[in-house]
């Protein structure tokens, strides 16, 4: 078994360039457009909104630019992403504003960083 994608919801394409382009340093795959019948069918919503897929050789995230979407219900919910240099990663971060929650667990630190629209990753 093989993850394909992760959606998620993004207020802007500028929050979403932003996030997962300049801070993930994904590539930009496709952009789409998700119809408000295709919407409906799925997602019980009625939006329409475009999509964009963003990703590398491991995985993709598909993101739905949208302020009409509803925001992530569940405090716990998260992705979890191993990036090669963590510091490196938490500085870019905190220079591009976005909150890094280190949380010290004995020797480690476990490390939670939200996206600029709140969706949150755990940093490994």
């Amino acid at each position: 078994m093989k993850l394909n994608h992760v959606a998620l919801v993004a207020s802007s394409q500028k929050n979403a360039d932003g996030f997962y382009e300049g801070i993930l340093k994904l590539t930009k795959i496709k952009t789409a457009s998700l119809t408000s019948d295709l919407a409906m069918e799925i997602f019980g919503l009625e939006v329409e909104c475009p999509l964009i897929l963003y990703g590398n050789e491991a995985f993709a995230m598909e993101i739905f630019v949208s302020e009409r979407l509803p925001p992530n219900n569940s405090p716990i919910a998260h992705i979890c992403l191993q990036v090669e240099d963590r510091e490196a990663f938490t500085a870019a971060c905190r220079s591009a504003g976005l909150p890094v929650n280190l949380i010290p667990r004995g020797e480690w630190n476990l490390c939670f960083v939200r996206d600029f629209d709140g969706n949150l990753f755990e940093i490994k």
